[in-house]
């Protein structure tokens, strides 16, 4: 056979991939173990470390985030961390508002150790209900009633006295002291008589004068006596008030000594029963009226009474209890921080110290806080307030109204409460970095990141680890038992899931779903073991559920409703391939891209970049393209050329760069005149030296341009050129290995672009020789040529016109 014929007549059988790389079997799977560090951690060490250190950690700052994407188990990883060193930690104390008898819109918080919150608070209801009786019943005895009977009979007898001595100084002068429904008055007496003003009026005027002159007198001294009333009084109610501050004191002062007895290791718990002891002595004139006896008004009177020595637990502990976790699912600003309620009362709203409440920075303080970060950020007010009071290093319950002075009614201020928690946010990883860059506060705070590996190396020990974690999580979900065959199945799924024959995706979410709906395939056909043909028919279903897209592409490419060919050859025409993504779910289709060339000035023109259907990434893929192809033909002569590539029938954005490898063949191709065979569809990125880098998606772009050619029917033609980067991310659908392993299709990998040249076309792409000459025939002498030809047509056409210029 000629050189040339060589060229023309290619094999491209050396390029083809085989079989076994197409999809990596998983060996048999040993019995699951119980190997505790293959579900708490397995493969993410890193991330286990990095929470550990944090936790770990007893200066400020280092709160943890823990990185990584929805599904990948980063809450359960957080909570079993938390778990862990929870149980070392001792269980935090109880915290409790009471009422601050100096200052009631400022309620006092107490202490106590775990446990005794509770216990201080059933003391407290049970000494209010004692003092509800005993308090009257002191005041109903005997001993009382006799000592408030004398209090008030001394007094009446010093009124009686001075009233007494002054009727008897008015009897020496005839005058007599009336009392009357305005006040009293002084009248002349007769014969122990009053006289009225005509017996007045008959006296000697001498006598009138003297009546006139003793009741100007005695006037004097009325008035004296009625002053000294108020005083009498006054004195009663003082000697009163003390003989019933007596009685409280003596009857309160034996039922807080029980409690006192208690709490007098707490210096603050005694303090506050002494204030109670003060408030009750003094207000115990309050506490006169007994309930049996009082008003349905005076028993809501009573019950505030006594409701103020009431104790608003908290948060409370019981001992020997690890450190409380907390994941909060809502982190609203009451649910984090706490609020203050209010009730309605005769149309107005009221609150006191009962109506604090505790929020899940409270509940978590002495242990773990776990939040969403997204939540966090989403709701009002939550992130400034969960920032300042981390700096601060303690808790203060108040409404964001009052705090951002919103809200100008009065309130309660409750006294702040320390807080020591460890905060765990959980987000993605944009987040994260994102909160790095925008908020300066944030790297003081959560000096931890803790990211977690999307997938893991599927070495042997790495395989057994997580065939112990897939049998942890089937027990744990209770499911039917897996048999080895569905055991092996889910774990090349995980590669599958992991884009990459060599990795085992982390994706815990996804892995439970499969578990989970195989297991009820399972049960569907009526068996108590799931097998590796439940596990495909999950897969199946799952697909079958979200793939109405992909098969509405599909048919349109079947009815030539989107023009696609798979036989064939054409110049200048090459089908690309694209993943499309919706939601969770992804597949491959193909896209025919065209070229066109003629003779210009070295531009090649992106159509889609033209009119701004094309993104970043993929306009940097098409000026490497056009760098490559500069690079490698005719570099003495300038390049003539002026190319356009599009993407037919594409009416959405385009992005990435994974159509250049199909790109630059359709250009090599329109160049050199060599048809491309439409049976085979090509993807890769190209960089500027012509080699084929790797791209995303793979599995999903070979299964896609099967799919196209199983509808139109596959007869041993059809193919895919992939980057030969890409062949260690096979996994794909066992039917598709099984048509390449019956030889009705094919997948070939591509080192650079003279490879994927010569297998798009059957024609060797050829290298330059001693001489720097490609071989006759090859296509990229035809390509080199083809350009030569331009320059010089440009060339002649400049000399045309410049003498065709008049000459001066």
């Amino acid at each position: 056979m000629t050189t040339e014929n060589a060229i023309r007549n290619a094999s491209i059988d050396r390029f083809q991939v085989s079989v076994d790389a197409l999809r990596t079997q998983c060996p048999p799977p040993p019995a699951a173990g119980d190997d505790v560090s293959s579900r708490t951690g397995f493969g993410q060490q890193r991330a286990v470390d990095a929470i550990r250190f944090g936790m770990q950690m007893a200066h400020d700052g280092y709160n943890i985030f823990v990185l990584g994407p929805l599904g990948s188990h980063r809450h359960g990883l957080a909570q079993e961390q938390a778990a862990e060193h929870a149980a070392d930690r001792d269980t935090p104390d109880d915290w409790c508002y009471v009422n601050n008898f100096k200052d009631t819109e400022r309620p006092a918080a107490l202490r106590f150790p775990s446990g005794r919150g509770a216990e201080f608070r059933e003391d407290m209801q049970g000494l209010i209900g004692e003092l509800r009786l005993a308090i009257p019943a002191a005041f109903e005895g005997d001993d009382y009633r006799n000592q408030l009977k004398a209090t008030e009979q001394e007094t009446q007898k010093e009124v009686e006295a001075l009233w007494r001595s002054l009727e008897e100084q008015a009897a020496q002068h005839g005058i007599g002291v009336l009392q009357t429904p305005t006040g009293y008055v002084l009248a002349p007496l007769a014969e122990g008589r009053v006289i009225d003003d005509k017996e007045f009026d008959k006296l000697p005027e001498k006598k009138r004068e003297q009546i006139k002159a003793a009741i100007q007198s005695l006037s004097e001294t009325l008035k004296a006596r009625i002053d000294e009333m108020p005083k009498l009084r006054k004195r009663l109610r003082e000697r009163v008030r003390a003989l019933d501050q007596e009685v409280v004191s003596h009857a309160v002062s034996l039922l807080l000594n029980e409690v006192r007895d208690k709490y007098r290791d707490l210096p603050q718990v005694s303090a506050y029963l002494d204030d109670i002891e003060r408030n009750i002595v003094d207000n115990a004139q309050d506490f006169r009226q007994p309930e049996t006896q009082a008003s349905p008004f005076a028993r809501r009177d009573s019950t505030r009474l006594f409701s103020q020595y009431e104790v608003n637990l908290l948060v409370t502990n019981q001992p020997g209890q690890p450190a409380p976790v907390v994941y909060e699912t809502n982190p609203s600003y009451p649910n984090l921080i706490g609020k203050i309620e209010h009730r309605a009362e005769m149309g107005a709203l009221v609150t006191d110290f009962r109506m604090v409440r505790a929020g899940a920075l409270l509940r978590a303080n002495g242990g773990y806080l776990i939040l969403d970060a997204r939540r966090v950020l989403e709701r009002p007010f939550v992130w400034e307030a969960l920032k300042q009071t981390l700096f601060a290093r303690r808790l203060t319950i108040e409404s964001p109204g009052e705090t951002y002075g919103l809200v100008s009614t009065t309130t309660l201020k409750p006294e702040p409460i320390p807080l020591d928690v460890k905060i765990v946010l959980i987000g993605e990883r944009w987040l994260y970095y994102l909160l790095c860059h925008y908020d300066a506060e944030f790297n003081s705070l959560f000096k931890v990141a803790a990211d977690l590996d999307d997938d893991v190396e599927r070495s042997d020990d790495n395989i057994r680890s997580y065939i112990n974690l897939i049998a942890h999580r089937i027990r744990e979900r209770a499911l039917s038992e897996f048999s080895a065959g569905a055991i092996q199945r889910v774990v090349e799924e995980r590669a599958r899931r992991a884009e990459d024959s060599e990795r085992l995706s982390m994706h815990m979410r996804s892995l439970d779903d499969l578990l989970v709906q195989a297991d009820h395939c399972a049960k569907q056909r009526g068996s108590a073991e799931v097998t590796a043909a439940d596990v495909a028919e999950a897969l199946r279903q799952n697909d079958h559920r979200l793939s109405r897209i992909k098969h509405r592409t599909v048919d349109a490419i079947k009815r030539d409703t989107l023009l696609i060919d798979t036989a064939g050859a054409c110049v200048g025409q090459v089908n690309g391939l694209a993943v499309s993504e919706l939601g969770e779910y992804s597949y491959g289709h193909p896209l025919r891209i065209t070229a066109t060339t003629r003779v210009g000035t070295g531009e090649v023109v992106d159509i889609e970049r033209e009119v701004e259907l094309g993104g970043a990434i993929h306009s940097k893929g098409m000026m490497i393209l056009s760098a490559a192809l500069s690079a490698r033909y005719a570099p003495d002569v300038p390049l003539s050329l002026h190319g356009s590539v599009v993407f037919e029938q594409s009416y959405g954005g385009v992005e990435g760069d994974s159509a250049s490898v199909a790109e630059l063949c359709a250009l090599l191709s329109s160049l050199s005149g060599v048809p491309i065979r439409q049976s085979f569809a090509v993807t890769g990125s190209i960089n500027q030296l012509g080699r084929v880098q790797v791209v995303g998606g793979i599995n999903e772009k070979v299964e896609g341009f099967f799919d196209v050619c199983k509808e139109r029917g596959l007869d041993g033609s059809h193919g895919v050129v992939i980057p030969h980067g890409n062949v260690k991310h096979l996994m794909l659908r066992e039917d598709v290995v099984e048509a390449v392993r019956d030889g009705r299709f094919a997948v070939y990998a591509a080192a650079d672009i003279d490879e994927a040249a010569t297998i798009l076309t059957g024609i060797a792409a050829g290298e330059r020789d001693a001489e720097g000459k490609f071989p006759e025939g090859s296509i990229n002498r035809r390509v080199e040529d083809r350009l030569i030809a331009y320059a010089q047509s440009r060339k002649d056409f400049s000399d045309h016109e410049a003498d065709d210029e008049p000459q001066e």
